[in-house]
């Protein structure tokens, strides 16, 4: 078992690594998967507030000092001095990965494991990831591409942006509260879609996506090819716009939902 803490810039490489759990307030985490067995931690950037590393039975443990998912799921952090850090983990490509933050901008790429994100007001981005992705996060930004595992993003405030090309028995699954909500898509995707604001409006770049008329909501759906994966999409007051991947020039969509 390995159990110490880091309070200056340092790099260590650790072995046996399966899964990570990481805490962080402030600053930027970036997890990226690559061929090695081994993980290399690097924390290039530290304030006088700790990181606390933990390895036990393929867990690796990482975070702030009094930092707990309870702490974070509850925004009992917020008025807590900056404990700031910048980490960067170079991680085996299937290691599952469960990440938690208050404000720290979250970064993870070229993974095929199951990822977990949940963040507060601080930005996610995901790139190239095959296992099944969620994602919850309060005000902060959502950008997510090349996905090719089951997707949901749950927000509050924050706009999500997703660019995919859905395949067969594939669930992507996007909601928030007031955040605007784009998915962009080619037009060989093979998806049945559904998109749904309450207040905001709905918009769409592709004709087959069609009107759906009901009292106090905004709908539109249709399906792409044989409509095998699915596409739901839905906001109180955000907006919720469907982007044609192919002709990225549309920037304003064509308005098909009131």
């Amino acid at each position: 078992m390995t159990h110490l803490k880091i309070d200056r810039p340092r790099r260590m490489t650790l072995e046996g690594v399966a899964a990570v759990r990481s805490f962080t307030a402030r600053g930027r985490i970036q997890v990226i998967g690559t061929d090695d067995d081994d993980v290399t931690l690097d924390v290039s950037e530290i304030d006088r507030h700790p990181i606390s590393v933990q390895h036990r039975d393929g867990l690796l443990f990482l975070g702030h000092h009094g930092t707990g998912r309870q702490h974070v799921a509850k925004g009992r952090l917020r008025h807590r001095p900056s404990q700031h850090a910048v980490i960067y983990l170079a991680v085996p490509r299937h290691c599952h990965l469960d990440l938690w933050s208050v404000s720290a901008d979250v970064l993870v790429g070229d993974s095929r494991g199951d990822v977990q994100v949940h963040n507060g007001e601080g930005g996610t981005t995901l790139n190239q990831l095959s296992g099944a992705v969620e994602v919850e996060t309060s005000s902060g930004h959502v950008d997510a591409i090349n996905l090719s595992g089951d997707v949901e993003i749950r927000s509050v405030s924050g706009t999500v942006a997703l660019y995919a090309t859905p395949r067969r028995t594939r669930a992507l699954k996007l909601s928030s509260v007031s955040g605007d909500i784009s998915v962009c898509l080619s037009e060989t995707a093979d998806a049945r879609v559904h998109l749904e604001s309450v207040n905001g409006r709905v918009s769409s770049q592709f004709r087959g996506i069609v009107p759906v008329r009901m009292p106090g909501h905004h709908k539109a759906k249709g399906d792409f090819g044989s409509g095998s994966a699915s596409i739901w999409a839905s906001s109180v007051s955000g907006r919720v716009v469907l982007l044609n991947g192919d002709n990225l020039e549309k920037t304003e969509g064509t308005r098909i939902a009131d």
